[in-house]
């Protein structure tokens, strides 16, 4: 069967993302490009006979390998030569855009232009004419509105044409002024005329001292570039020159399809950023809309977690009465009762908190709401030595820390990156959030529970904040990093765009739920349930507890406490299911095992305990993803060891403190 390989390319918030997401739905893969922490999106689908591998690369504006994503977006295409390149403009920005585009001619003439975004270059007063771009360019033009899906079946439908053609188009030339045109063939007469890269691209490599290439010119363009240093052509002037070449050009093509309203008065955008950006209500709008996130993540999420544990329970109920008929043994009625069920039910409950999460996170990301909070949120970032893209990471915590470290990928410093991700898992997660809300319940009923989650929460940002200076000054010495980030125009979200990204969140949180889960569950009953015929202290689970009460009793934690703290490294999800289990709690709701904690601890020591828990080491799957994206087991060994540290010297305060106070 016949493959075709299409790769998307474009600015970041051109629009790619809502192409790819249309054309693949839940056909995807998501990874890292190999030895880049850059992720890497991939669909499959077929067009009748013919099998269409759509490559989503990397948002950039440019090819020039300064960051990760330009370089895997060039190396993409220079190594995998895909047999279309789709080109996404962005039309209210179509001058910034076509740089890229020229760039893209240098490795490529396959390629197709998806114009996109034309209903808001036209409300931005930019009229643009397709056919003329078109013409100008050689290439074939398709106009497209994402958010609405028009014109991407027929984008597509160009793509597959134009890699059936028996010759690419030529599309128009770049043309670099008469000096820095003699330089370029220059050095490519000193180069082979059949080569690993396009010979006048690799030539203008040269001239820019492009490190990223990893190859060596040969002598005589040293030679030459050598000559020309002397002269006051050195790099970085060679470099700003073909820059300043491409906007000139372009700026000569644009007037032949691109007409502008002067006239035009304010667009969508324009007004609301007048209320969203204002240093007056943009903070109380940004706090108004995260507390908006998290009411209906938490609370308004309730009781459909309520009806998910019932309903376990109820299907744990009939299994375990089918099994009695059957005549099973009791070890097994209660490994699908206290094992599978009371673990992984207690679980399920967090399924509609987290999905809602996800939810609300793609509509203000699809939105574009997300980088104004960036922005608004950069003071406070810069005022901990970080860089404003770091807020995108924290607020992607409050769902899973997996993705909020992933999140990091946006920070050009190596080391604004690596602060971020080691203060990452002190964000407390919707599972950790779950369990503490539980917890919280149970001891401190009424308005008194509101009180504690936010005195929690401000605890976390506090320790933050502490962690930031103590990393900044002490740990890793970075110099504050400027904040320069596009505000994309704002979208109207679409269905598509909003719950397939939180349909993939988690659905893969369901799936750690039947992997981590179930296996720590089954574990955590076995543990508990053998020997046969002793006290709960006396089984395996009991003994591995006793030997950690060493370190819990500084606190007032007894056994159970420790076994659920040191079962929850396996994934947090796991805590209620394991203190269920320990406390002979069948499978039933969340707040039913946190009740059977009150009898073993006072309320001091159970905001002790929620102090510990909410900054404890993370779960096993954070650690995983630290160490890919930071790279260094020594760098995510320390985040593991300072997580545990602070968390058991933060909760032995707290108490200290409370006795004090005569709690």
């Amino acid at each position: 069967m016949e493959s075709l390989k299409i790769a998307l390319v474009g600015n970041p918030n051109v629009g790619k993302s809502t192409v790819f997401n249309y054309l693949t739905g839940l056909n995807q893969q998501v990874g890292n490009w190999t030895g880049k922490t850059v992720e890497r999106k991939a669909g499959y689908f077929k067009v009748k006979d013919q099998t269409v591998e759509l490559v989503d690369l990397p948002g950039t504006y440019s090819l020039t390998a300064y960051s990760q994503e330009e370089i895997v977006t060039r190396e993409y295409i220079l190594n995998e030569k895909p047999d279309v390149v789709v080109a996404m403009l962005d039309a209210s920005n179509i001058e910034r855009n076509l740089y890229l585009l020229l760039q893209i001619l240098e490795l490529t003439t396959n390629v197709v232009i998806g114009l996109n975004m034309m209903d808001l270059a036209v409300t931005s007063g930019i009229t643009i004419s397709a056919p003329k771009l078109s013409q100008t360019l050689n290439l074939p033009v398709i106009e497209v509105i994402a958010t609405k899906g028009k014109g991407i079946k027929e984008l597509l439908q160009e793509a597959i044409n134009l890699s059936h053609l028996p010759e690419a188009p030529q599309p128009v030339v770049m043309k670099y002024p008469e000096e820095l045109e003699a330089k370029i063939k220059a050095i490519e007469a000193e180069l082979p005329e059949s080569g690993e890269f396009p010979r006048r691209w690799l030539a203008l490599k040269f001239m820019e001292d492009d490190q990223a290439l990893k190859k060596t010119p040969p002598e005589s363009v040293r030679k030459l570039l050598t000559e020309w240093n002397i002269s006051g052509w050195n790099e970085a002037k060679l470099e700003m020159a073909i820059t300043d070449a491409k906007y000139q050009f372009i700026g000569s093509l644009m007037p032949d399809f691109v007409r502008y309203n002067q006239d035009k008065g304010e667009n969508w955008t324009q007004r609301l950023d007048r209320w969203a950006l204002s240093p007056i209500w943009g903070y109380p709008i940004l706090l108004a809309i995260l507390v908006i996130v998290f009411w209906f993540s938490f609370v308004a999420s309730a009781p459909f977690g309520d009806l998910i544990s019932r309903f376990m329970g109820w299907v744990a109920g009939a299994l375990v009465a089918l099994l009695q008929m059957v005549g099973a043994p009791q070890s097994l009625q209660s490994l699908i009762r206290d094992g599978i069920f009371a673990g992984v039910g207690a679980v399920f409950a967090f399924v509609p908190q987290i999905g809602m999460f996800f939810i609300f996170y793609s509509i203000l990301q699809d939105s574009g709401y997300l980088a104004r909070a960036a922005f608004l949120g950069d003071r406070f970032m810069q005022a901990m030595g970080l860089h404003g893209k770091s807020f995108f990471s924290f607020v992607s915590s409050y769902g899973c820390n997996v993705p909020g470290i992933m999140a990091t990928r946006t920070l050009e410093n190596p080391k604004d990156r690596l602060i971020t991700i080691l203060l990452n898992p002190l964000i407390p997660c919707v599972p950790r959030l779950g369990v503490m809300s539980a917890v919280v319940a149970a001891f401190f009923p009424g308005g008194r529970g509101a009180l504690v989650m936010v005195s929690l929460l401000g605890l976390s940002l506090l320790l933050i904040i502490f962690s930031s200076f103590l990393f900044r000054k002490t740990v890793i010495q970075i110099e504050k990093s400027a904040f320069v980030m596009e505000l994309p125009l704002y979208h109207r979200p679409t269905i598509r765009n909003v719950l397939l990204p939180a349909w993939q969140k988690t659905f893969n949180f369901m799936k750690r739920a039947w992997t981590f889960i179930l296996v720590a569950s089954i574990i955590i009953w076995f543990l508990s349930s053998f020997p046969t015929g002793v006290s709960m202290e006396q089984t395996w689970a009991g003994k591995l507890g006793s030997a950690l009460a060493v370190i819990g009793s500084p606190l007032g934690f007894d056994w159970r406490i420790m076994v659920a703290i040191l079962f929850g490294f396996t994934a947090k999800e796991t805590t209620l299911s394991t203190l269920g289990i320990l406390y002979g709690v069948t499978a039933d709701s969340p707040q039913s095992i946190a009740q059977a904690m009150t009898g073993a601890m006072t309320p001091l020591v159970a905001f002790t305990f929620l102090v510990v828990y909410m900054i404890y080491i993370p779960c096993l799957a954070t650690v995983v993803t630290m160490h890919k994206e930071i790279g260094s087991l020594r760098w995510t060994g320390f985040g593991v060891v300072y997580n545990l540290l602070l968390s058991f010297g933060a909760g032995w305060l707290v108490l200290q403190l409370g006795h004090v106070l005569g709690f």
